[in-house]
């Protein structure tokens, strides 16, 4: 069977979607909206359900076209709408004088209905950075990479920035790799670092690491940590002088 358009994007929908069934921190029972799922539609939609119910009895479904003129949803953008932007409608839409209900009694709405639209971008950064650091642990497997290095760990550090701490295999050495969050305009990153674990590799290969530009040789967790900015695309680099 041929994955199409629209199944890879689902597929891509859920691996993002699947992590936001964890509690954030906080009280139990936990307050505010939170997922109640996701599902096919059809072989065009799906739909993703919140509910502030914290019994999980009801809530507001929101159907997703999976592609448009030929692409795929930005998947990213569909789920940041359902974390930052929904969570403020709900009573709007539960208070429509038509409302249609799926068997699980979430009031279903269309996503363009709410003003989303294939213009809509990701709102935050967390959605690519959970996906670099899940492919520095599982690789789609077995990481081909771990025979050079493993992830350590990672800290949310200021100035939207991330540490990535990786262990070399060879010394046993524990090194940080800085990455920006953000453009150099503060816009959301898109679908950044995705290669990066790819090109760690040649870099210690040859030697080349502990070549980059260090920024910090008192962390706690680490013998240095290097500035890894170049690595994640000229779109996080300061403009050189007479350049745009």
């Amino acid at each position: 069977m041929v994955m199409s358009l629209e199944d890879g994007t689902y597929d891509f929908m859920l691996r993002g979607v699947i992590p936001l069934v964890v509690v954030p921190p906080g009280s139990l029972p936990p307050s505010g909206p939170r997922l109640r799922g996701a599902v096919r539609a059809s072989n065009e939609r799906a739909r993703i359900a919140v509910s502030d119910d914290a019994r999980m009895t009801s809530g507001v479904g929101v159907e997703f076209e999976l592609s448009g003129a030929g692409q795929p949803l930005d998947v990213r953008a569909a789920i940041d709408y359902v974390r930052f932007v929904l969570p403020g409608q709900l009573d709007a839409i539960r208070n429509q004088p038509s409302r249609r209900y799926d068997s699980c009694m979430n009031v279903i709405v269309e996503a363009a209905t709410l003003g989303f639209s294939q213009q809509h971008e990701a709102l935050h950064h967390d959605q690519s950075l959970y996906t670099l650091l899940n492919l520095m642990v599982q690789g789609g497997g077995s990481p081909w990479f771990e025979e050079f290095y493993t992830l350590a760990g990672f800290m949310l550090v200021g100035d939207h920035r991330c540490r990535i701490y990786i262990r070399i295999m060879d010394s046993g050495v524990t090194y940080g790799l800085e990455i920006p969050l953000l453009r150099r305009d503060g816009k959301v990153l898109q679908h950044f670092g995705g290669s990066l674990p790819q090109e760690l590799v040649p870099l210690l290969r040859e030697g080349q690491l502990v070549n980059q530009p260090v920024v910090d040789t008192r962390d706690d967790y680490c013998a240095a940590v290097f500035d890894m900015a170049r690595w994640i695309g000229p779109m996080v680099l300061p403009v050189e002088p007479g350049r745009d």
